[in-house]
């Protein structure tokens, strides 16, 4: 009769090994893919790098600068500021064209939407006259640009009135 410690242990077969290595080597190139997609298939996205609200008597000028850090190109098509004594979809803001740095942005033939080239910067002129602005609360200024079929919102940049 053999004792507790001589008793043999049969070990995990080897066709089970080669399913589990199978299994977590293709989970692993999944995983990588899944990270890594976005280098091959860049899609835009917009930051708002600077932003300015000066009353000008009833009037606002709204200055606007934005940059594509996704890596494809994108067109700028509307900016809204947000506010507490605004409204929850937030206002429009009437831009036109800017100044472009930082790369090659262009505008669209007599458009007012700005056409961003990867890695490119553009200032954005805007006038906001629909309702007051009150000095000293913080605003908040979103740009929506194109990105494929849909519109995509920036994030929100807080602004105060000068």
């Amino acid at each position: 009769m053999q004792s507790p410690s001589q008793k043999k242990f049969r070990g995990i077969s080897g066709v089970v090994i080669a399913v589990l290595l199978a299994v977590i080597g293709i989970a692993a190139v999944l995983m990588f893919w899944g990270m890594m997609s976005g280098f091959f298939n860049p899609q835009p996205k917009v930051i708002i790098e600077k932003a300015t609200i000066t009353k000008i008597g009833n009037k606002y000028d709204v200055l606007i600068t934005v940059r594509e850090v996704g890596g494809a190109s994108t067109t700028i098509v509307e900016a809204r500021i947000f506010g507490p004594d605004l409204d929850d979809n937030g206002e429009r803001i009437d831009i036109s064209t800017g100044s472009g740095t930082g790369g090659s942005s262009s505008n669209t033939g007599g458009s007012n939407t700005p056409v961003l080239s990867p890695g490119s910067s553009i200032t954005i002129t805007g006038k906001f006259d629909k309702k007051p602005l009150k000095p000293g609360v913080t605003y908040y200024i979103a740009v929506y640009y194109t990105k494929g079929d849909v519109t995509e919102r920036s994030d929100l940049y807080p602004v105060t009135v000068r």
